[in-house]
């Protein structure tokens, strides 16, 4: 199975697809379709396979490492992306809300 998601910037303008697809394994890995932004290219090329313990351990997680290592703005959502995406296709997201494309948003507001 493999997991697709679009993370879409406002500041920057920029638009990353990410696939994340499980190995038998059990690892997991990250893939970019396509991304206007070099810096998320490098991250998503640069994870390598992952596994459960990255997804769920912040404090040894690669994810979380290599992104705070890594010359992306703090604010970018190429990580809550990737999470998303690698969660999703671990089974820690109901496949529900994937057929549903339920999508995670920030919103300014008054």
């Amino acid at each position: 199975m493999t997991t697709k998601v679009r993370i879409r910037m406002f500041p920057c303008g920029n638009v990353s697809e990410i696939r994340v697809s499980g190995t038998i394994d059990g690892r997991y890995m990250v893939m970019t379709d396509s991304s206007t932004c070099e810096k998320a290219r490098r991250f998503v090329e640069g994870l390598g396979p992952l596994t459960l313990d990255d997804l769920a351990d912040k404090k040894r997680s690669r994810i979380f490492r290599d992104f705070i290592d890594s010359d992306m703005s703090a604010n970018c959502l190429l990580l809550p992306g990737v999470m998303t995406a690698a969660w999703a296709e671990a089974g820690m997201i109901a496949a529900s809300a994937k057929r549903r494309g339920e999508s995670l948003s920030i919103e300014f507001i008054d």
